[in-house]
């Protein structure tokens, strides 16, 4: 394993002659450093020698002690957050954790904006160790104002995809309602790191210095905060995803089989509880069999595809679709008794009749429609009764005229 000599002191010249003399003994890389701006990153595996007059050598070793205390602190945030990363914490709570201990190492204020739909920045998270006023005072530059908080560096930042440093900020050109929060604020310096994927920009960190100049250790502490972050929020994308299409038909785009039976007991539970309405319709294809015979299986695909967007489209956003397995749907009206149901019902005859599908798609056909059975919920019912008589009520009006919606309730009138 490679070692590294380090050789500190006031005097260059004496360095180098302690440096010749070791070079001639040892094979380990030698380094020296006569200065604090100069002073190296150390490894427990490296090697300090400290020559200087003495009146210096304090001054220079305590210099070292608190540069590797940096480092150690650096080393323990990136553990915590690793650590935190690998518990089931929630995203809001990671990110806080994330500005809120960056402000250990690094400036006194610390922010974490996303880039939105248009090109649109907003803050997810901030801390300062002046919370009350400062926080406040972020949040409403960024949210009310797109230049509040330098909206050109962030949009150069997004393009160039590197870490941006002011060491300066009182002679920097920056925009002039970042000017007057800087100048209101005293802040000293500013390091912005992009937040990113190999494939995008999904925002960026940001830490502000009240008395700190930045350096290349705190590009690179903000640089593996960023990058610890661009993972936590690509993964919980991810996650997000697979939790949709799990619960998702891939074909139509509606709900599938399995979410249909945890939406309605999950709703008969809350019916049963509260005394409120529930109905719930059954809806199958007349002669699907024909279309796929005729036209085929891909095109027989394309209309259950529109019969599903139809659905969506004749129902309120409370309510739920699904695709029960081939050519049957069903929705579920929370909230709605059988009148209502019977209005939600006829609409959806009506639009898909109307619709057309075959002949929108390039086939002379009769148009597309559908039969429909309709149930209520019945106190101290179990959901299943609920779909057990809607399929008796479809069964009734595909055996009549097809293309009509019956209720359970009428079959024993």
């Amino acid at each position: 394993m490679a070692h590294t000599i380090f050789i500190l002191g006031t005097d260059p010249q004496q360095c180098k002659e302690l440096r010749e003399i070791l070079q001639e003994r040892i094979s380990d890389d030698i380094v020296t450093a006569h200065s604090e701006n100069s002073l190296p990153t150390i490894k427990e595996s490296d090697t300090v020698i400290i020559t200087s007059e003495e009146k210096n050598s304090g001054i220079l070793y305590r210099r070292l002690l608190n540069k590797l205390e940096e480092q150690v602190h650096r080393a323990e945030l990136l553990s915590e957050l690793i650590r935190l990363f690998s518990s089931s914490v929630q995203m809001d709570e990671l990110l806080d954790r994330v500005v809120s201990k960056s402000t250990d190492v690094l400036g006194d204020t610390a922010f974490i904006v996303l880039s939105g739909d248009e090109g649109q920045i907003r803050l997810e998270s901030a801390f300062s160790k002046d919370h009350g006023r400062l926080v406040k005072m972020l949040i409403s530059l960024v949210n009310l104002r797109s230049q509040g908080l330098g909206g050109e560096l962030l949009s150069e930042l997004f393009t160039r995809r590197q870490p941006s440093v002011i060491s300066n900020l009182q002679q920097a050109n920056i925009p002039a309602e970042l000017r007057a929060f800087i100048d209101k604020h005293s802040f000293v310096s500013l390091l912005a790191a992009p937040i990113q994927t190999k494939d995008i920009v999904l925002g960026a960190f940001v830490s502000l210095g009240e008395t700190k100049v930045f350096n290349d250790d705190d590009v690179a502490t903000a640089s593996a905060l960023a990058d610890f972050t661009a993972i936590a929020l690509e993964n919980a994308g991810l996650f997000a995803e697979l939790q949709r299409t799990a619960i998702t038909d891939p074909l139509t785009g509606a709900y599938n089989t399995r979410f249909f039976h945890e939406v309605l007991g999950r709703e008969t539970a809350r019916a049963e509880r509260y005394t409120t309405p529930l109905s719930l319709l059954m809806i199958d294809i007349d002669s699907f069999k024909v279309v796929n015979d005729t036209f085929g299986h891909v095109v027989g695909n394309k209309v259950l595809s529109e019969i599903a967007i139809l659905l969506k489209q004749s129902v309120r956003n409370t309510d739920f679709v699904f695709r029960c397995g081939g050519d049957e749907f069903g929705v579920a009206l929370p909230d709605t008794n059988m009148e209502g149901a019977m209005h939600a019902a006829e609409k959806i005859l009506h639009k898909i009749e109307s619709a057309d599908i075959l002949t929108v798609l390039g086939y002379t056909a009769t148009p597309v429609t559908v039969s429909i059975g309709l149930s209520e919920y019945h106190r101290g019912s179990h959901f299943e009764t609920l779909v057990a008589e809607a399929d008796q009520a479809l069964y009734a009006s595909k055996r009549s005229s097809k293309n009509c919606a019956r209720t359970f309730q009428s079959l024993n009138d």
